[in-house]
């Protein structure tokens, strides 16, 4: 169910999307020109996080006819996470990477099979897809390697902004959301990731 005043969450999730584009372009350049600063990185990475985990709580809780208290307390284990100090060593980082990582996943998993939670599944799974990268790009700024701008990263986010950009011009003329509407918002999105990840590999 959609609440009052809000656009349809296809729609909300499609300009997330492109504007977890564009900030997780922006970290590449600046790990690449060595200007990125590991401690306050982590930090945005984590705040962002926590505030998308804040609200999609609220989404869940407006969602759900029954309570599933497992979803709601898999959710609070990755704030718990998050709530940690940030991690300043290669070691730390990397244990710290993980556990946050894993709480994500058990979150995902949760959602993924509530039958009350098909449409806040794809929402969820943008917003861990998000923190993924950032996290594999500090991974790399904490372990010292050269992060360049490949031809192969230029090509793939390319390909990532024009798929963006075309599934949202398509959902913006839309006024139903049927499930086939759906299954294939879902399957453009899966695309658009695929070459997020790719760039990000070619770093």
């Amino acid at each position: 169910m959609e609440t009052k005043n809000k656009k349809p969450i296809r729609i909300r999730l499609a300009e997330k999307l492109i504007k977890d584009q564009q900030e997780l372009e922006h970290l590449a350049v600046q790990a690449s020109l060595g200007k990125l600063e590991m401690e306050d990185a982590v930090k945005a990475a984590k705040a962002d996080l926590k505030n998308s985990i804040h609200e999609l709580k609220i989404e869940i809780k407006e969602e759900l006819k029954e309570k599933e208290e497992a979803i709601i307390k898999d959710l609070e284990k990755i704030e718990g996470q998050l709530d940690e100090d940030v991690a300043y060593t290669k070691e730390s980082f990397l244990v710290q990477k993980k556990n946050i990582v894993n709480a994500i996943n058990d979150a995902k998993k949760s959602i993924k099979n509530s039958p009350q939670l098909h449409r806040t599944d794809e929402l969820f799974n943008a917003i861990s897809q998000k923190l993924k990268l950032q996290l594999a790009l500090l991974e790399k700024n904490v372990s010292d390697k050269k992060v360049e701008l490949t031809k192969e990263y230029q090509k793939s986010m390319q390909a990532a902004t024009e798929k963006f950009q075309m599934f949202t011009s398509k959902i913006n003329e839309e006024k139903e959301e049927t499930s086939k509407k759906v299954d294939k918002f879902k399957k453009e999105v899966a695309q658009s990731y695929k070459h997020l990840k790719k760039a990000f590999k070619s770093l």
